[in-house]
C-alpha cells in the first residue's frame, strides 16, 4: 500500500464557507481546522510505514485524527467512519471537501495494526508534542505532576465457571480453524457441541455452578491431554491453547476435579481468554479489570496543562519503578522537569536520589513508617535505612517532606 494523496494544509473552499457559518469560533473542531498546519506534523513522517508502489491508502494523518476524534466522542469504528462522511465539523477539522464520501470502517483497524507492526504507536503523540514545544506551550524545564489511573479492559470479568468454559470454547474454536481434520478424528462431537456457544452461570445455584465447574475443568484437561498426545505442533503453539493451559494451572492447581475453595487472585491470574493481559486490581477501594495508565502533565501556572507522557502498565504493577522510565522518556523528548509532583506510591529513597541527580526536585508525601522505632533516629532516617544507605537520600527526602507540607 502506498501514499498517493495527503490532506491539504488549507480548509477546502466549500467546507470553509459552510463551516465558518455554522461553527462557533470556540468549536474544538473549527479550532483544529484553523490551526491545522501549526498543530499537526508533516505528513511525510508516516512514509516509512508505506511502500512506494501499490494501491493508494487513506492518508495516515486522516486516520490518526479520526482515531482521536472517535476516542473523544467514544465512538466505535463503524460510527466514526460514518461521521467522516456526514459531519461538517469533522470535515472542517480534517480539511476534507464536502463531497468526500469517507472510507470503510475497517481501515481504522488496519491503520492501528500498521502502527503496531512498525512499532510506531507513539508516533503521532511524539510529533504533536514537538509541535507544542515549538509553539512554546511546553517548556524544556517545566513543572510536571505524575499519577496513575485505571484503564478498563474491553471485557467484563467472568465468573470462575465462565472463565473455564469460555477458555475451552475459544481454544476449541481456534483449533478447528487450523486443524479441522485432527478435530474430527480426535475430539468427539459431543465435546465440540457442548462448548460451541458461550455459557453463563445465570440461574445456577452455588452447588450447581460448582458441579458444572468441576465437569468443565475435567473436559478442558482431557482436551489438553489429547492435544499433547496427538495434535499437530501448530495446535500446541496456539495462543488460545496456551491461555487455556495457564488458566487451568491457575484455577485447578491441584489438578482436575479439585478447584480451590477460594478463587485464585494475584498479578499473574488471567481474567478472560479474550484479553489475557488484563488483570484484576484495586486502588483506594476501587476495583477494576484492565490496566493502569501512567500520566504526566505539565503544571506551569502561566501555561495550559498538557500531557507530555503516557504509558500503559499492568493493573497490578507498582508505580515506584515506573518513575525512572517516565523521566527517561521525558529526557528523550527534550523535557527535564525542574519539579515533579507525584503520588505517595512513587516516593522512595532511590527515586528521590535519582531524581536529584537529573536535576529534578521530586515532591511527594513519603509512605508511612511501619518498621517500628529505632532509637535515636528520626522517621525519615528509619525509612531510608530500609531502602538506602545513602545520606544524600535523607536530605532529599526531608526536603521533599518540607516542600510537600508547605504546599499543603
Amino acid at each position: 500500500m502506498s501514499l498517493q494523496w495527503y490532506l491539504p494544509l488549507e480548509v477546502p473552499e466549500d467546507t470553509a464557507e459552510l463551516g465558518r457559518e455554522v461553527l462557533a469560533l470556540d468549536n474544538i473542531y473549527r479550532q483544529t481546522g484553523d490551526r491545522f498546519a501549526e498543530l499537526w506534523p508533516d505528513q511525510s513522517v508516516f512514509a516509512p510505514m508505506y511502500s512506494d508502489i501499490g494501491r493508494g491508502g487513506i492518508p495516515p494523518l486522516l486516520l490518526s485524527l479520526v482515531t482521536v476524534f472517535q476516542a473523544q466522542e467514544k465512538l466505535p469504528d463503524r460510527i466514526a467512519a460514518a461521521m467522516v462522511a456526514s459531519r461538517i465539523d469533522w470535515k472542517y477539522a480534517l480539511h476534507l471537501p464536502l463531497t468526500y464520501r469517507g472510507f470503510h470502517f475497517t481501515d481504522l483497524l488496519a491503520f492501528r495494526q500498521r502502527l503496531e507492526e512498525h512499532g510506531q504507536e507513539r508516533l503521532v503523540f511524539d510529533e504533536f508534542l514537538k509541535q507544542l514545544q515549538a509553539l512554546g506551550l511546553v517548556r524544556r524545564r517545566p513543572h510536571v505532576r505524575t499519577d496513575s489511573s485505571h484503564v478498563l479492559g474491553r471485557v467484563h470479568r467472568l465468573g470462575q465457571l465462565e472463565l473455564i468454559t469460555e477458555s475451552l470454547r475459544v481454544a476449541l474454536e481456534a483449533t478447528a480453524k487450523v486443524a479441522a481434520e485432527w478435530c474430527e478424528q480426535a475430539l468427539p462431537p459431543t465435546l465440540r457441541q457442548a462448548y460451541s456457544e458461550r455459557q453463563g452461570e445465570y440461574g445456577l445455584s452455588d452447588a450447581e455452578a460448582k458441579t458444572r465447574l468441576i465437569e468443565a475443568g475435567k473436559d478442558a484437561f482431557w482436551f489438553l491431554a489429547q492435544v499433547d498426545r496427538s495434535a499437530p505442533a501448530v495446535v500446541r503453539e496456539l495462543a488460545e491453547v496456551v491461555t487455556l493451559r495457564t488458566v487451568l494451572q491457575q484455577q485447578f492447581p491441584d489438578g482436575p476435579g479439585r478447584p480451590p475453595a477460594k478463587r485464585p487472585a494475584g498479578g499473574d491470574i488471567i481474567e478472560t481468554p479474550h484479553e489475557s493481559e488484563v488483570r484484576r486490581a484495586s486502588k483506594r477501594g476501587h476495583a477494576w479489570t484492565g490496566y493502569k495508565m501512567q500520566v504526566t502533565e505539565t503544571h506551569d501556572a502561566d501555561l495550559p496543562h498538557l500531557i507530555v507522557d503516557l504509558e500503559v502498565t499492568e493493573a497490578t504493577a507498582n508505580d515506584s519503578p515506573e518513575l525512572s522510565k517516565i523521566q527517561d522518556r521525558l529526557e528523550e523528548r527534550g523535557i527535564v522537569p525542574t519539579e515533579q509532583q507525584v503520588d505517595q506510591s512513587y516516593v522512595s529513597a532511590g527515586n528521590l536520589v535519582d531524581s536529584a541527580k537529573r536535576g529534578i526536585e521530586l515532591l511527594g508525601i513519603p509512605p508511612a513508617d511501619t518498621a517500628g522505632p529505632w532509637e535515636g533516629e528520626s522517621a525519615p532516617a528509619r525509612l531510608l535505612r530500609g531502602h538506602s544507605g545513602q545520606p544524600e537520600a535523607h536530605h532529599a527526602l526531608a526536603g521533599s517532606r518540607r516542600a510537600a507540607c508547605a504546599r499543603g
